[in-house]
């Protein structure tokens, strides 16, 4: 990042519009997206990915949203299960 940056988008201030209010933070995040290095920039969207996700579920039904996070638990499960077996081959 360059020296001089503006308060929104310090890295304190970014995670909490990214935390508290999704949508903002996603939109000041896109807007400035030349400002930030490329791994800064892939952190950023990724965090803001995620809580935008998780902020979206609010607004589904609740049967649906059950049927989403129990996806994400089981790709979260999977993915431990293989890293664990790839330890174990080696």
């Amino acid at each position: 990042m360059r020296n001089k940056l503006p308060w929104y988008l310090k890295k304190g201030s970014l995670y909490f519009f990214c935390v508290i209010t999704p949508p903002i933070g996603y939109i000041i995040l896109v807007s400035n997206l030349k400002k930030f290095e490329y791994e800064e920039r892939i952190n950023y969207l990724t965090i803001a990915t995620i809580m935008m996700s998780i902020w979206v579920l609010k607004f589904l039904p609740d049967k649906l949203s059950f049927y989403v996070w129990s996806f994400i638990l089981a790709v979260l499960i999977g993915n431990s299960v293989l890293k664990i077996i790839k330890r174990k081959g080696k």
